[in-house]
């Protein structure tokens, strides 16, 4: 009996302790993997928590999605991302408090298709990160115990609370190396672009001599002969290196822009026109869902031609074989993160059915001179983005549905 109520004693003291020892530790840990991993460990110790799933929204300006930050030990498999105006984060965002799911029915049911995955792995409930007053994650968890006490549910409460600021500011420190390390290359690419603009503009000159030489000398030559063949094939060369070094000096001096109001379907259109012969040769089906009445585009139309051409002909590049190359637009409604604030935007998709890209290298195919495609200059999608950016838009890149490659651009109605 004494020994019961000095353990009842002792345990308020005890759950003390964790909390500052939690507390202590969040100053010295900057990893989210890290932090996950404590964060169940002191989980499974207050509740005996037997999995935990961490989901942080992304360090965009205008995040999209929660994604987990570590299996937290378990079993290796696919967990889903959440939009990050997904039903769940929605409710999460509103009420700021735990969700158990077997105690409210009627909620779980109503956010029963975003928690299925979930739900398969047996967690019975959820609470949010919250950090200066926004939310910036999800924590699901599997519990042994069906119910919680009141002490536990406020020391989960307490927990969340500490575990927000921490993840905040393990994201705050990531988010600042990337910023360094953005600014790095783009010193890097600055020196690059003014040092390919000036080979670029040596290599000009040379280059028209070369091809008017060649196609003086071809005149000499019988059709069907060995000579007329490589004569061909060095104006074929030469016409290649031509549009390398107008890449370059695109990349590097970009022409002065002349934006105006523009339809974008009638652009995707003329895009589409432009590529049949390539589809029809290829075999490729074309496939179009374009949102009816879009908002027009402030936008250079021949710079928004280049971007989408660009991004058609690497999909059907992608399929020698064939396949279907999807193009999809319709209006997006970004809400802030205190959700005070709205950004309308048009987001254009375009996914094929290729071999698609490694998740690792989705961010770096956007950079000069880096290339997954065997012969590819590593340009096109840099002068891409080099274009959506100078206009505040985005482009990123996703797997498709099915596998293959999806790009996606969403650029702001003005």
């Amino acid at each position: 009996m004494w020994q019961r109520i000095l353990h009842l004693l002792h345990k308020p003291a005890e759950t003390r302790n964790l909390f500052t020892e939690f507390e202590d530790t969040l100053m010295l840990i900057i990893d989210p993997e890290q932090l996950t991993n404590n964060l169940l460990s002191k989980l499974k110790e207050f509740i005996g928590v037997e999995k935990a799933f961490v989901y942080l929204a992304d360090r965009s300006e205008s995040p999209r999605t929660f994604s987990p930050v570590d299996k937290a030990g378990q079993d290796t498999f696919q967990l889903p991302e959440l939009a990050i105006d997904s039903r769940v984060a929605q409710w999460f965002r509103t009420n700021r408090e735990i969700l158990f799911f077997d105690q409210n029915k009627e909620l779980t049911n109503y956010l029963r298709t975003e928690l299925e995955p979930f739900l398969d792995y047996s967690t019975n409930l959820a609470f949010p990160l919250i950090s200066m007053d926004r939310l910036i994650g999800i924590v699901f968890l599997h519990l042994e115990q069906e119910l919680l006490d009141r002490a536990q549910v406020a020391n989960l409460q307490m927990l969340g609370k500490q575990a927000g600021l921490a993840f905040e500011n393990a994201l705050l420190f990531k988010e600042r190396l990337r910023q360094n390390e953005r600014m790095f290359r783009a010193e890097q690419l600055a020196t690059m672009g003014q040092f390919a603009a000036g080979i670029a503009h040596e290599l000009r000159n040379p280059l028209t001599a070369i091809r008017s030489t060649v196609q003086y000398l071809a005149g000499d030559f019988a059709e069907g002969t060995e000579q007329k063949k490589l004569a061909g094939d060095i104006l074929h060369e030469v016409d290649r290196l031509n549009s390398i070094v107008g890449n370059l000096l695109s990349l590097a001096q970009p022409a002065e822009s002349h934006p105006e109001e523009i339809d974008v379907s009638g652009e995707i259109a003329r895009c589409l026109d432009f590529i049949e012969a390539n589809t029809k040769s290829q075999n490729v089906r074309l496939q179009t869902d374009l949102e009816p009445d879009l908002p027009k585009l402030t936008f250079d139309r021949a710079e928004l031609r280049q971007v989408l051409l660009n991004i058609l002909m690497n999909g059907l590049q992608a399929m020698p074989e064939g396949g279907t190359l999807s193009i999809k637009a319709h209006r997006l409604i970004e809400q802030g993160c205190n959700r005070s604030s709205t950004t309308e935007k048009v987001l254009i998709e375009i996914g094929d059915q290729g071999a698609g890209i490694p998740s690792g290298l989705r961010v770096k195919v956007f950079e000069p001179f880096f290339t997954t495609k065997p012969g590819g200059t590593g340009l096109g999608l840099a002068i891409c983005n080099s274009i959506v950016k100078r206009y505040n838009g985005d482009i990123w890149i996703d797997e498709a549905k099915g596998g293959g490659t999806e790009v996606k651009i969403a650029l702001p109605i003005k």
